[in-house]
């Protein structure tokens, strides 16, 4: 079974990835980095969020059936 601390370490690890990712297309289009940082940090900060909530229902669902 998936645990509240594991999902959130998963979050956790993949947004170290994902971060880099998003960084680097908004700076490919942008130039600039500033806008590469708080655009990058921001979208992360909202998906990892999103993110959770995910894992969480999907462990519930998969937990109770329901």
């Amino acid at each position: 079974m998936e645990s509240n601390k594991r999902s959130l370490l998963k979050t956790i690890s993949w947004q170290f990835v994902h971060i880099g990712f998003v960084y680097g297309l908004i700076y490919a289009f942008t130039r600039e980095w500033e806008y590469a940082s708080l655009g990058s940090l921001a979208y992360i900060a909202w998906e990892s969020c999103a993110y959770y909530i995910h894992e969480r229902v999907w462990a519930r669902i998969i937990v109770t059936g329901k």
